[in-house]
């Protein structure tokens, strides 16, 4: 559950980042329209839903390890940024 939750992180901080190089096109590719630039980078139809149920599961098998959730998300989030900034 932790590693698929782990992936969606991946998905929404991609979609970040995208996000922020596409803020520099609004006029170019997206007709101005901040809305349009929002939906190119996140595909929320498709791991949002996903998102849910894996952090409703997570949240369900969380073992009380005395650890905050936010640790683990945290933590969770910091090893998906160094994947995607080393390209692994």
């Amino acid at each position: 559950t932790f590693h698929f939750v782990a992936l969606e992180i991946r998905a929404l901080l991609k979609g970040i980042c995208y996000l922020a190089e596409e803020i520099f096109h609004l006029q170019s590719r997206h007709r101005g329209s901040f809305w349009r630039a929002l939906s190119a980078c996140f595909s929320l139809h498709r791991h949002g839903p996903m998102l849910l149920v894996c952090g409703s599961a997570y949240m369900a098998l969380l073992d009380g390890d005395g650890q905050p959730l936010g640790l683990h998300l945290g933590l969770a989030s910091l090893c998906e940024l160094l994947i995607l900034a080393l390209g692994l």
